[in-house]
């Protein structure tokens, strides 16, 4: 997702649910904490990241609806390396196919 230039903040359009994020999430970095609403913060390897989702409208296709949510991601890292890391392990549980 990301090279050397990782960034240290993004905001990304995913057509996922709330509930398959979390799980998502979970799986990529273990438990997580949750302080306000739709809010949430962990460490991982050196990389302090906090992720807020926004609901967006819903996605038509036909008959299909599509669930969206705007994600703004922070990373507080000591080096790029560790922003690096954290984009690659994030990309692995959440871009499937072509997304």
């Amino acid at each position: 997702m990301f090279g050397s230039g990782a960034p240290a903040s993004a905001t990304l359009d995913m057509a996922i649910t709330r509930a398959d994020f979390l799980r998502q999430l979970t799986a990529a970095f273990g438990p997580l904490h949750a302080p306000p609403d739709n809010m949430f913060t962990g460490n991982h390897d050196g990389c302090v990241w906090r992720i807020t989702l926004l609901p967006s409208a819903p996605t038509r296709l036909g008959l299909i609806v599509l669930e969206r949510w705007t994600v703004r991601i922070e990373l507080d890292a000591a080096a790029p390396g560790c922003r690096e890391a954290w984009w690659r392990r994030f990309a692995a549980h959440f871009q499937k196919g072509g997304g």
